[in-house]
C-alpha cells in the first residue's frame, strides 16, 4: 500500500509539473525536483501517455496540453449534490451554451452517485443542446480565448459596445471567468493591453477572437471574492456607494430570506416595515431589482437613485393611464 501510495503521489507531482511547464520540462529536471531516478521518470511518461498525449515542446522537453487532460475525481454524496446545485444553476441561468457545457454536464451525470441527480443533469444538458446552444462561432470565440488564459497567450478580441453601435478592438490577458448572478450570461475579468486597465468583458458581445503570439505571466494576487467584494453583480472598480431602501410590511420576511451582498443589513422597524442597506459600487446593476419589487419598496438614498426610480414608476404608470 505504502509503495503504491509513494507512485500515485510521484506522478500526480509529474502530471502537475508537465501541466504548468507551458515551455516544456526534461525527464531529468522533473527527476530532480521530485527525487527520483530519470528512469523512474520515463516509465511515468509512458503510462501518462495511454490516456494523456504529450506535447513535445523541444528535444527531450514534453508538456500536457491543459485543454486534453481529464483529471479523475471522486465524489461523496454531498458533494455531488454541491456539483449539481452549481450546474443546475449555471444551465438555468445561459442562454448560449457552447457545446462542451453540454458534453461536461453528460460525462459529470454519469458520477454523481445519484439515479436522479444524473436523470435531471442529463436532461438539463440535452435543453441546452437543443433550445439553447450556442453557435458554432460562439463556440470557437470560447475555445481561443479557453486557449489563451490556458497557456497565457495573449488575445486579440472584437468587442461588441454595449449602449453604442460598432465594436472596440482589445488585446487582453484573460484571467478569470464569472458568471452572472441576477441575470444572464458569463464574463470575463482580462487585463486589456489596449486600454492598460483590467476590464470586464461579456461572453456573448464578444464578436471575434484570435490568438496572438505573445505570451503573458499569470497574475497571483487577483482574488475574485475580494475584487467583487462590493459589486451587485459584477461591475467593481468604483467608489462604494450606500444604498438605503425601506420594504414594506408585506414583503419584509421575502427580503429577510435571502442574503444578496456581504455588506447589506436591515433592521426590522415597529410597524413591520424593514430598513434595508448596502454598500456597492455599480449602482445601475440593482435597478433592475429594485423595479421589481413596484410599490413595495422605496428607495430613500443616494438621492439621485431616489430620482431615477421615482421618473421609472411615473413613465410606467403614464402607460395604464385611461
Amino acid at each position: 500500500m505504502g509503495h503504491a501510495r509513494s507512485k500515485r503521489e510521484r506522478l500526480d507531482q509529474v502530471e502537475h509539473l508537465l501541466l504548468t511547464a507551458y515551455d516544456g520540462i526534461s525527464a531529468s529536471a522533473m527527476a530532480k525536483q521530485i527525487g527520483c531516478d530519470p528512469s523512474t521518470i520515463h516509465r511515468y511518461l509512458t503510462e501518462l501517455e495511454l490516456d494523456f498525449p504529450l506535447v513535445k515542446v523541444s528535444r527531450g522537453r514534453y508538456r500536457l496540453d491543459p485543454a486534453q487532460y481529464l483529471a479523475n475525481v471522486r465524489l461523496s454524496s454531498g458533494e455531488a449534490l454541491s456539483v449539481y446545485l452549481a450546474l443546475r444553476r449555471y444551465a438555468r441561468q445561459t442562454t448560449k451554451a457552447p457545446a462542451f457545457v453540454a458534453t461536461a454536464m453528460q460525462k459529470i451525470a454519469q458520477v454523481l452517485r445519484h439515479p436522479s441527480l444524473c436523470q435531471q443533469l442529463g436532461q438539463s444538458s440535452l435543453v441546452l443542446q437543443s433550445e439553447r446552444s450556442a453557435s458554432p462561432e460562439q463556440t470557437d470565440i470560447w475555445k481561443t480565448i479557453l486557449q489563451g488564459w490556458l497557456e497565457n497567450i495573449v488575445v486579440r478580441i472584437q468587442y461588441l459596445k454595449s449602449k453604442a453601435e460598432g465594436t472596440d478592438e482589445h488585446e487582453i490577458e484573460p484571467y478569470l471567468f464569472e458568471p452572472a448572478v441576477l441575470s444572464h450570461g458569463t464574463y470575463l475579468i482580462a487585463w486589456s493591453r489596449s486600454r492598460d486597465a483590467l476590464r470586464t468583458f461579456k461572453m456573448d458581445r464578444i464578436q471575434r477572437a484570435t490568438l496572438t503570439t505573445v505570451r503573458f505571466e499569470p497574475r497571483t494576487d487577483l482574488d475574485i471574492d475580494d475584487l467583487l467584494r462590493h459589486a451587485w453583480g459584477i461591475w467593481y472598480g468604483e467608489k462604494p456607494v450606500k444604498v438605503e431602501l425601506l420594504f414594506a410590511p408585506e414583503v419584509a420576511s421575502r427580503v429577510q430570506e435571502t442574503l444578496r451582498h456581504p455588506s447589506e443589513q436591515s433592521t426590522l422597524r415597529e410597524d413591520g416595515s424593514l430598513y434595508w442597506t448596502v454598500e456597492i459600487v455599480g449602482v445601475q446593476e440593482l435597478i433592475a431589482w429594485i423595479r421589481g419589487w413596484g410599490p413595495a419598496v422605496q428607495v430613500l438614498a443616494p438621492e439621485s437613485l431616489r430620482k431615477q426610480i421615482a421618473a421609472d414608476m411615473r413613465a410606467a404608470a403614464a402607460l395604464y393611464k385611461e
